[in-house]
């Protein structure tokens, strides 16, 4: 009986994965500023969104961080977003602290959104950190990374470029 189970959960889970090529699941979120943030909203200026999954204890995160941060400012037709999955209920307030000193000691200014019931990496395919995902122009799913490896942005850079030569 517990085979079967695990094999029903094994597969639930693998269903629920979201690929390359789905549509983007929207959702709605907290900014760290505690502003209002609709996926929905920003996917309808049609321009590629790339959102990084992260947490403040997260060290491969946290060497991933500044080379999206700068990948950002090499891409202003692109919106990137820090998604942090670190937060958990009753201490969202501890975590935004943790977060804005992060962001501050390592000299990021992307965007952070919170996601502090691990809600939105959940339908983003489950919360192994970094996490990658680039949604093109349409709405849908055109990368996913998990992990952090040395020269993953070189990945990414092509990939972008990719969706901006496909605008044009």
């Amino acid at each position: 009986m517990y085979k079967i189970l695990t094999a029903i959960l094994l597969s639930s889970t693998l269903l629920s994965q979201i690929k390359v090529g789905d549509k983007a699941p929207t959702f709605f979120a907290h900014t760290l500023d505690n502003n209002y943030f609709f996926l929905s909203d920003t996917l309808t200026k049609h321009k590629p969104i790339v959102l990084s999954f992260f947490a403040t204890w997260c060290a491969p995160c946290i060497k991933e961080m500044p080379i999206l941060d700068t990948l950002s400012q090499n891409y202003k037709d692109i919106d990137f977003y820090l998604v942090n999955v670190g937060g958990l209920k009753g201490k969202e307030k501890q975590e935004s602290t943790k977060v804005k000193k992060l962001l501050e000691d390592l000299g990021i200014s992307l965007p952070v959104l919170m996601d502090k019931y691990a809600k939105i990496v959940e339908e983003y395919g489950g919360p192994v950190l970094p996490k990658v995902v680039i949604i093109d122009q349409q709405g849908k799913i055109a990368y996913i990374k998990e992990g952090y490896a040395e020269g993953d942005e070189l990945v990414i850079e092509k990939k972008l470029n990719e969706l901006l030569s496909a605008k044009n």
